[in-house]
């Protein structure tokens, strides 16, 4: 609360509940956020008592446990009302719902964009905050916090400007790659919550193998360690330049090895934008299945060798196999 100041922290709480609590409404994420700004202006201020946080963060996780709380709603809450004191307090802490499958956010037109932010700018930006942050919650905070940034920037500079259309414009391509990185991190993120590193790999490995069906198990292989590898070092990462760091090195690992392999992939690895490139590899369908002989499949010996999982990693990339 010192370091960020006010608004910031407030902006973040909206961030990060929303993050947490996807399928809040803005009204119930607006009261939490509420209270926890309170706590904090109340206690981290110089001179607070040294008991100030302690009896805030207590009385409001009573209010939690209240049926009539305006707070977002989980029902895991019941369960941990039933536990006292810290045990409770981290009991609602680590409550949180799943992400969103598919975000469903659609952006206004300008003119909308614009009647909103000059009727209460405040209220927009707090709307609009909840509502991205809900949508991509999987994105790493750096990504989405920069997003949100960027977007509230743009409207806030085009909708006082003398050419709102043309402004959209050259603001909305300047932050097409951000766009770009917030959309792809949030997929990514969301299967890597869900599989892991080691499944990553997999759905990597049967991605290539699907779309590329040209390319040999020594092409793939590392690619999907590379990408199994970046989404564990990026998704839960504090640095502001993770993602599009090793993304775009990824991509470029990518194109080099694959370009040759498959035309689609060639024209995909044309653009400047290397984040573009890699949603044009990702967005490609999986090509028409060859005719091939029955596949065959490893031994019992070969499963069971030390090294067993590479007779499966080969069964992921054979040409044909449709995996999910």
């Amino acid at each position: 609360f010192n370091s960020l100041g006010k608004d910031n922290f407030r902006s973040l709480a909206i961030i990060m509940n929303s993050k947490k609590f996807s399928n809040a409404t803005f009204e119930e994420i607006s009261h939490l956020v509420k209270e926890v700004v309170s706590l904090a202006e109340t206690c981290c201020v110089k001179g607070a008592d040294p008991n100030c946080y302690e009896i805030g963060s207590s009385a409001l996780s009573a209010k939690s446990c209240d049926e009539n709380a305006p707070y977002p709603d989980h029902p895991g809450i019941a369960a941990c009302c039933t536990h006292q004191g810290l045990e409770r307090k981290l009991c609602l802490a680590a409550l949180h719902q799943p992400p969103r499958e598919f975000p469903t956010y659609m952006e206004p037109s300008n003119e909308e964009l614009c009647e909103a932010f000059k009727k209460d700018p405040q209220d927009f930006a707090d709307r609009f905050t909840h509502e991205y942050s809900s949508n991509y919650g999987q994105a790493p905070l750096p990504v989405l916090v920069g997003s949100i940034k960027s977007y509230l920037s743009m409207v806030g500079t085009c909708c006082i400007s003398p050419s709102p259309t043309v402004c959209f414009l050259k603001e909305r391509l300047e932050r097409k790659t951000l766009s770009i990185l917030t959309t792809m991190s949030n997929r990514i993120c969301s299967r890597y919550a869900v599989y892991g590193k080691e499944k990553s790999k997999f759905s990597v490995l049967t991605m290539f193998a699907q779309k590329i069906p040209s390319a040999s198990f020594e092409d793939i292989s590392p690619l999907a360690e590379d990408s199994a590898e970046v989404f564990s070092k990026c998704c839960g990462s504090m640095a502001e330049d993770c993602m599009q760091k090793e993304l775009s090195e990824l991509t470029t690992k990518i194109c080099t090895k694959l370009s040759s392999k498959d035309e689609k992939i060639s024209d995909c690895c044309k653009g400047k934008n290397l984040l573009e490139n890699y949603l044009c590899m990702y967005s490609l369908q999986p090509a028409k299945s060859p005719q091939l002989p029955e596949i065959q499949k490893p031994t019992d010996e070969q499963l069971c060798t030390v090294d067993g999982s590479h007779p499966m990693d080969h069964l992921y990339v054979q040409p044909g196999v449709k995996v999910t």
